[in-house]
């Protein structure tokens, strides 16, 4: 298997790629993911992972449609990301803010308009910071909170700080022949 940790900076992993735009221990091949493409061929990668790294892009569009020209149909890919309503999103290094909704211009396929359905959202997973353990992870009912995920999430929106991070867990969809998606910005 082909795995890819992109904008790596010192979080190193064995049996990956390790990608990053500074040379540093570790780091196997250097280059500024703001320059595309990126310094691999299609369809070679099975899982693709970047931890604080795709909010620091300026192109998330950009960087998507990369992601998933480098990668096999079915591959993994995993994006974590500050969570839009903690602190840490507001760096101003930072491009983007992301929430449970962020990959639904990415994933769904009955959008008619702005859409680049080349991933199906496989999860979810919000990393609460240390306070934020505390609120268990109760359900809500989805009829008053469609867009809220449990009881931990709906508090976030009312105290900040609760959830820190936003953990998506993606699959590359390719159709048949695929050349390359672009987006779709109809209205």
């Amino acid at each position: 298997m082909k795995k890819l940790n992109f904008g790596c900076g010192a979080d190193i992993k064995k049996g990956y790629i390790n990608l990053d735009k500074s040379k540093i221990k570790g780091v196997d091949i250097v280059h500024n993911l703001d320059k595309y493409p990126w310094p691999f061929p299609s369809n070679y990668f099975d899982e693709v992972y970047g931890r604080d790294a795709i909010e620091h892009l300026k192109d998330l569009f950009m960087a998507m449609q990369e992601i998933h020209r480098i990668s096999k149909h079915g591959a993994v890919v995993r994006l974590i990301v500050p969570y839009w309503h903690s602190s840490g999103a507001f760096y101003p290094n930072h491009y983007y803010f992301f929430n449970v909704d962020s990959m639904k211009f990415f994933t769904e396929t009955d959008r008619k308009y702005d859409s680049y359905p080349g991933f199906r959202l496989e999860k979810i997973k919000l990393i609460p910071s240390k306070i934020g353990w505390i609120i268990p992870p109760l359900p809500v009912p989805k009829s008053l909170f469609p867009n809220v995920l449990d009881l931990r999430h709906l508090m976030s929106y009312l105290l900040g700080e609760i959830i820190v991070k936003i953990d998506f867990t993606l699959r590359v969809v390719k159709k048949k022949n695929e050349k390359r998606l672009s987006f779709n910005y109809n209205s």
